[in-house]
């Protein structure tokens, strides 16, 4: 009974969250730093590529989700291609600006891509060894077929590496390799879920980082109904 209980109030509280996003149309929100945030007003406009910048604010913040695009679709951030996708924050709630964002910094490896090259004479193992880039320290667990490398998935992240590192695996003829996409102080994604008559609608997560390194964490985000800005 205790379970059914619990299970039955998780259900409301999600209900309500989604009823209370919806009740408040434009709607922008997130965890910050686990601590529940919601913009005070958000808007979108496109540039001359097509791209999508949404800015959303509070009296002393401001949040920006840039996409390379306006589509529905996910777009990576962190990475080597900044300009075209990237977040940023901005606060002076103590009287001093501080601003983060999704810039390419040295860090632990955070998301990894596809394989490049598959490479020729590995087996399956569970944390290999990998070379190349600009960090050390890396470890994968891979996946094989037929000798060569078809997935690699972290298992330990290293440090001093960049988004767009070439890598390679370590065993079989050390010729499989990756890339580091992005690293564990900068990245996300932003999501564009629909697009209704101007208006915007999707969800967001990431980590961004300010010059002195600290990192700042967006998680859980929202944005509801986000209208085009017409100035």
């Amino acid at each position: 009974m205790k379970k059914i209980l619990s299970l039955i109030a998780i259900v409301v509280f999600f209900n309500s969250c989604q009823q209370d996003i919806q009740t408040n149309t434009p709607a922008f929100q997130a965890k910050l730093n686990d601590v529940q945030w919601r913009a005070n007003d958000a808007r979108v406009s496109i540039d001359g590529d097509g791209g999508m910048t949404i800015t959303a604010y509070t009296p002393y913040e401001t949040v920006v989700l840039k996409s390379s695009a306006s589509d529905p679709g996910t777009y990576t951030l962190g990475t080597n291609d900044y300009l075209g996708n990237h977040a940023s924050y901005t606060n002076d709630i103590d009287g001093f600006e501080d601003f983060y964002n999704t810039t390419t910094v040295e860090g632990p490896a955070f998301k990894l891509s596809g394989m490049i090259t598959g490479g020729t004479g590995y087996t399956s193992v569970p944390g290999a060894q990998t070379i190349g880039g600009s960090g050390v320290g890396l470890r994968v667990a891979t996946q094989t077929a037929s000798g060569a490398v078809t997935n690699v998935t972290i298992v330990a992240r290293g440090e001093g590496y960049v988004a767009g590192d070439i890598v390679t695996v370590v065993g079989g003829d050390e010729n499989a390799t990756f890339r580091v996409v992005n690293v564990q102080q900068s990245n996300g994604e932003i999501t564009i879920e629909e697009v209704d008559n101007g208006l915007y609608t999707g969800k967001f997560k990431f980590n961004v980082v300010n010059a002195e390194g600290d990192v700042v964490t967006f998680s859980e985000g929202v944005f509801y109904k986000i209208p085009l800005s017409t100035f």
